[in-house]
């Protein structure tokens, strides 16, 4: 899927519309709502397997914390049978056609996913966040293949040099807070090439705000509400494929 920093998408945040945490109901539910694609969080096993969690552990039938880190896929398996392979989940999303923002909680696991996504043909539509801008930096420069979003904390003076340095050190984009999302970093971005980000909301007046100042990745726990805020062309699909900018 062809796309470019003027579209926007829906991304549907983990236990979207009441549906349980790092679930691959959250994933359906939020498509099924309007989401053009979905946040998922991912932790590693003791054995090394790539699961989705949220918080760094799953519970047991008795409300017990496990630590994902602790216990290999196998053992939290046997307790956990919600618990989903990130390969599953991203399966799923491919099959919905949906774009893929990941929290990696391990970052040994990037091998691992990009493996996964490459052989899904899903690399181009998948995203990783949840990265300071430094670290962020050095992992883009590492993984030139793979597309970094790089965590704003606030809005700085000199919006120009940060997207500069942002887009040198070949990030994808910047996620921050709505309200840090201003007209004026969203234009600079797009002129650079960059993509943007928003973190999660459910305000129904910050949603419509994000959609007209063309923030192209919303998060949100209520798809269904952000889907009826987009306007009608925006809501169908494409029949042309986009070329990438």
């Amino acid at each position: 899927m062809y796309y470019t920093n003027k579209d926007v998408f829906i991304l549907s945040s983990v236990g979207c519309m009441d549906t349980e945490r790092d679930g691959l109901e959250s994933i359906l539910a939020g498509n099924e709502e309007g989401a053009k694609g979905c946040c998922l969080s991912v932790d590693m096993t003791a054995d090394g397997i790539a699961v989705l969690a949220s918080d760094g552990y799953c519970l047991s039938p008795d409300g017990t914390q496990m630590n994902i880190a602790d216990y290999s896929y196998a053992e939290l398996h046997q307790v956990a049978p919600q618990l989903v392979p990130a390969g599953q989940a991203i399966e799923l999303a491919r099959t919905c056609r949906a774009k893929i923002a990941i929290t990696v909680h391990n970052q040994t696991l990037l091998p691992q996913l990009r493996m996964t996504l490459r052989h899904a043909n899903y690399l181009d539509d998948t995203i990783f966040v949840g990265l300071g801008l430094v670290e962020a930096a050095r992992i883009a420069v590492a993984n030139p293949d793979l597309h970094i979003m790089g965590e704003l904390p606030a809005l700085p003076d000199n919006i120009d040099a940060l997207v500069n340095a942002a887009h040198t050190t070949g990030l994808f984009g910047l996620r921050a807070a709505p309200a840090d999302l201003t007209p004026k970093l969203i234009h600079t971005c797009r002129q650079a090439g960059l993509f943007t980000m928003s973190l999660p909301t459910e305000h129904e007046g910050t949603l419509s705000a994000l959609i007209q100042k063309g923030v192209n990745f919303i998060e949100t726990t209520r798809p269904d509400i952000t889907a009826m805020l987009l306007p009608i062309e925006e809501t169908q699909p494409n029949q042309i494929p986009l070329m990438r900018y």
